[in-house]
């Protein structure tokens, strides 16, 4: 019975290993992914506080303003946050990276369901 279970866990240790191998190869997509997914869950309530606070002005500046925070607003939190979190991922011990990684994409399913998206 040991052994049988010593070869599952070895096993399962291995797939963790590889599975979290491949995941660092591919850190850079995975936290564009996240990034990505997240802007879009939250776009919504950052485009209406954003809003919010140009209403008072005239037509053009509001209009002006809502292209430049979308270019570069939402481009720089990509282009600013996704190192960030591709860094933390290849910090993050081969062997969790995977199974955290699939749970990282379902908690943001558990949003994307909270939030009515899907």
């Amino acid at each position: 019975m040991n052994d049988i279970v010593n070869t599952i866990t070895n096993l399962l240790d291995d797939l963790l290993w590889r599975t979290g191998a491949w995941v660092n190869g591919y850190a850079s997509e995975v936290a564009l992914a996240l990034v990505a997914t997240l802007l879009v869950l939250y776009g919504d309530d950052i485009n209406r506080t954003f809003a919010r606070s140009v209403r008072p002005y005239p037509w053009i500046v509001r209009v002006i303003s809502f292209v430049l925070m979308c270019a570069f607003g939402y481009g720089a939190i990509t282009v600013l946050v996704t190192p960030l979190i591709a860094e933390a991922i290849v910090s993050i011990e081969a062997r969790w990276v995977g199974l955290l990684t699939i749970i990282a994409f379902i908690a943001i399913g558990t949003l994307a369901e909270r939030k009515r998206y899907i």
